[in-house]
C-alpha cells in the first residue's frame, strides 16, 4: 500500500511493518519513535506548526545523548479510543513540576519530592496549594495519575505484574485493588475492556514536558567531531576546561577526544547537524559560534534538512550529509591546532573502533611514545590517560547498552576480565552500574531513521 504524505501531516505506521520512504525533492520528513497503542494500521494525522520543536526534540533524543531514561513520548490516538483520564495538571510551574516528579519516580516520597521541586515549602503548604489548583489531594492526584498511566501500558500489551512495579506499586494484590477503585475495573477486566477502533479520526500527541525540564548529556568523550546547533533558547557547553553559551541560532564544533558536557535548559532545543572523523585532522576549541539562525527563519530548514541527511537515510532527497558539518565549521571560529591536537583527535577514533587496546598499542599505532601520548591527553583534553580512556570506553559501553547488548557482552568486548570490574568503571563514570542507569533500547528509534528496515510504531512529519 502506498501513502502520499502532504506538507503539514503525519503518518502512523504501527509496530511490525516494513517501510520504504521515498522523500520527493525538497521535502522534509522527521521520522520520530512513538509509543505504540495507536491505530491498528496505517493512519494519517494533521501536524500543527507548534508540535514541530517537540517532534525535533524527540528526534534528537533518539541519539540516546541525554542524561536518564529517555522513553519515546509522542502518541497517535484514535479519537475516541477507550482510555482513563488523567487527573487535572496543576497550574503553577512550580507544582507542575512537582507532579511531574512524582509521576516519573514511583519510588520517590512525597517529602524528598517537595525538596526538589518546591525547596523551602512546607508539606501543608503544598497539600493546601495542589488542592486548589487541582481539586484533589496530593495523595489521591498521585494515585489517580499513575493509574491512568498504567492502564495506557496495560492497553499495549504489558503484563500486569511488570506494569504494578513500573507505577510504584509493591505487590500486584495492591495494584489490583487500586486500579479497581479508580477505574472501576480491575487490570485484568480493563485489558479485555479496552479496545482501540481501526477507523476513524486519529490525532498526534506531543508532550510539552522538554519546554519545562532541564536535560543534559550524560558524561561523554565523542570518538568523532561533532557539530550542534541552539535551533531555539540558549544552551550551555563545556568543552575541556572552556565554557560556552550559545544563543538561540548559533552552532559550534565540539572536539573529538575533548570530554564535553551539554546543559539545555527548559524550553531550549539543541540538535546536532553532523559529524566528522577524528581521524580527518584536529578541529580547535570553539571561539566564535557560527550565526546559523533560530528555529522558525528561513536558514532552519537547511538546517534541518542537513541534521537528517547526516543522521537518516530517510529524511531528504539528495542532500550532502556533510552540508550541515561543514556550514557549522566554515561559519565559526576555532583556536589554533598543531600536531598534539591531531594526535589526539586520532586516539579518540581509535578508541570509538577498538576500545580494548592498551595505552601502549594506541601509542604505537600513532608513532609516538607512550609517555608522550599520556602526556597529550593530559595536556589537550584536561584529564589523566586512564581517566580519560576509562571515560571513553565507557561512552562506547554506554552506547553499545543502547542498541541492546547486555553488560557480559559488552563487558568482553571491551577487554574486561570480570564483569564486576567493567561495572565498577561504568559506575566511576555514570552514577550508576550499567543494569540501573536506565537506558533506552535504541534500536526501535534507529530502525524508525532507515539504518535498518523499519519495523516498529514511527510517527513521521
Amino acid at each position: 500500500m502506498t501513502h502520499r504524505v502532504e506538507s503539514g501531516e503525519g503518518l502512523w505506521v504501527p509496530a511490525g511493518g516494513v517501510v520504504e520512504v521515498a522523500p520527493s525533492p525538497g521535502a522534509v520528513l522527521l521520522p520520530t519513535p512513538a509509543l505504540p497503542g495507536g491505530p491498528s494500521g496505517p493512519t494519517r494525522v494533521r501536524v500543527t506548526p507548534a508540535q514541530i520543536p517537540g517532534l525535533l526534540h524527540e528526534f534528537s533524543c533518539s541519539l540516546g545523548h541525554l542524561a536518564g531514561a529517555q522513553e519515546a513520548a509522542i502518541e497517535v490516538r484514535t479519537v475516541g479510543a477507550t482510555r482513563l483520564t488523567a487527573p487535572p495538571a496543576p497550574q503553577s510551574d512550580d507544582l507542575h513540576d512537582l507532579a511531574e516528579l512524582l509521576t516519573d519516580d514511583p519510588d520517590l516520597n512525597v517529602a524528598d519530592a517537595i525538596d526538589a521541586a518546591v525547596a523551602g515549602w512546607s508539606v501543608r503548604t503544598v497539600q493546601r496549594r495542589f488542592a486548589a489548583e487541582t481539586g484533589l489531594t496530593l495523595s489521591a492526584w498521585v494515585r489517580r495519575a499513575r493509574i491512568s498511566a498504567a492502564a495506557d501500558l496495560i492497553a499495549r500489551g504489558r503484563s500486569i505484574e511488570w506494569v504494578a512495579h513500573r507505577v510504584g506499586y509493591r505487590s500486584v494484590a495492591g495494584f489490583t485493588r487500586g486500579f479497581a477503585e479508580v477505574a472501576g475495573l480491575t487490570p485484568g477486566q480493563w485489558r479485555r475492556a479496552v479496545h482501540t477502533p481501526t477507523d476513524g479520526t486519529a490525532e498526534l500527541r506531543v508532550p510539552g514536558s522538554w519546554e519545562r525540564r532541564t536535560h543534559r548529556t550524560w558524561s561523554r568523550v565523542n570518538g568523532a567531531h561533532i557539530a550542534v546547533w541552539a535551533a531555539d533558547g540558549p544552551v550551555q557547553i563545556t568543552t575541556g576546561t572552556r565554557a560556552v553559551t550559545l544563543q538561540p541560532g548559533e552552532a559550534v564544533i565540539l572536539p573529538a577526544g575533548v570530554p564535553n558536557d551539554i546543559l539545555i535548559p527548559p524550553g531550549s532545543l539543541l540538535l546536532p547537524l553532523g559529524f566528522r572523523s577524528g581521524e580527518s585532522g584536529a578541529i580547535g576549541a570553539p571561539l566564535q559560534p557560527a550565526q546559523l539562525g533560530r528555529w522558525g527563519c528561513t536558514a532552519a530548514l537547511r538546517a534541518v534538512e542537513s541534521m537528517l541527511a547526516a543522521y537518516t537515510r530517510v529524511g531528504t532527497h539528495l542532500v550532502d550529509p556533510a552540508r550541515g558539518f561543514r556550514a557549522v565549521l566554515t561559519g565559526s571560529q576555532q583556536s589554533p591546532v598543531n600536531d598534539e591536537d591531531a594526535i589526539l583527535a586520532a586516539l579518540s577514533s581509535l578508541v570509538a573502533r577498538d576500545s580494548t587496546s592498551s595505552g601502549t598499542d594506541l601509542a604505537a599505532q600513532l608513532g609516538v611514545s607512550e609517555r608522550e601520548l599520556r602526556r597529550i591527553v593530559l595536556e589537550r583534553a584536561g584529564d589523566s590517560f586512564p581517566a580519560w580512556l576509562r571515560r571513553s570506553r565507557m561512552t562506547r559501553a554506554r552506547n553499545r547498552l543502547g542498541a541492546g547488548e547486555s553488560s557480559s557482552e559488552i563487558s568482553r568486548t571491551l577487554g574486561y576480565a570480570h564483569l564486576p570490574a567493567f561495572s565498577r568503571a561504568f559506575r566511576a563514570v555514570h552514577g550508576a552500574g550499567p543494569s540501573t542507569v536506565g537506558i533506552t533500547d535504541l534500536r526501535r528509534r534507529h530502525a524508525a531513521w532507515g539504518r535498518e528496515p523499519l519495523r516498529s510504531a514511527a510517527s513521521a512529519a
